[in-house]
């Protein structure tokens, strides 16, 4: 996992990547500090408190967010047979786009961004992400498209698959319904869509205490059941969901050609 941390170039700030282990190392040096010193026993404890957490935050971000390392396939239900021409939309700097052609080694990737700057990564570029595929040795199988994903600049019925993480849930409501409906048109007629998300589940709640719980779509019950409506009236159909470390899942499925004629 160190490794990993200096292979690619994804970019996210320093505090979400070294945060939490410059917490844990603080932590550790206070109470040391406060050992040799004869603090008083409560500041040594929430010194050793604060390491720990920062240590607990650092295995959060790193093997649950997998902030710093390609993202692994949410459902091994998407692309089962290991082939096919997918679009991402948001692919960013390229985590799951990695990641995507890590778990399907004869996929081929579209990876699509606006590139407009977001999330503290102004600097984010199809040169960066091009820059990790080749450090992943999968740059054969990557082109980039730089356009909104809610105007696809693609015929209809171009792709197998298409794909999000962590990027169509940051529109709001009805851009989202303007990108499903753009997705749907896109696949071909009983492609899939996976679409995954940040859950506020015990990962999150560990690493960020302060964000992210009840945060928009995340999480709740009620935004679960509203992306059901949402993929539904694009004319999909839900067939799995769940979750994983840090994150929740919707695959979907576009209507069958009997279908779309009835």
């Amino acid at each position: 996992m160190l490794a990993l941390m200096f292979t690619y170039d994804f970019d996210y700030s320093w505090p979400l990547r070294w945060g939490h282990v410059l917490l844990s190392l603080a932590g550790v040096a206070l109470a040391l500090l406060g050992w040799r010193f004869g603090w008083r026993r409560w500041r040594i404890v929430a010194s050793g408190l604060l390491c720990l957490w920062g240590a607990a935050g650092a295995i959060a971000m790193h093997y649950a967010v997998q902030i710093a390392s390609p993202q692994r396939l949410a459902t091994e239900s998407f692309i089962p047979a290991g082939r096919g021409e997918v679009l991402e939309l948001g692919a960013g700097s390229g985590r799951a786009t990695i990641g995507l052609l890590f778990a399907r080694p004869q996929a081929r990737v579209t990876a699509l961004d606006a590139y407009r700057g977001y999330f503290g990564i102004e600097d984010n570029t199809p040169e960066r992400l091009m820059r990790n595929a080749r450090a992943a040795g999968v740059a054969d199988r990557v082109h980039v498209q730089v356009a909104d994903m809610r105007r696809l600049p693609f015929e209809a019925g171009r792709f197998d698959a298409v794909f999000s993480v962590a990027a169509i849930d940051h529109l709001p409501w009805d851009g989202i319904a303007q990108a499903l409906t753009e997705t749907a048109r896109v696949l071909r007629p009983g492609g899939q869509l996976l679409i995954v998300s940040l859950n506020s589940d015990a990962w999150i709640k560990v690493a960020m205490p302060w964000s992210l719980h009840g945060h928009g779509f995340w999480s709740s019950t009620q935004n679960r059941r509203r992306w059901t409506e949402a993929l539904g009236a694009a004319g999909f159909t839900l067939v799995e969901t769940g979750t994983r470390p840090a994150t929740i899942y919707f695959l979907a499925k576009s209507a069958e050609p009997h279908a779309a004629q009835r």
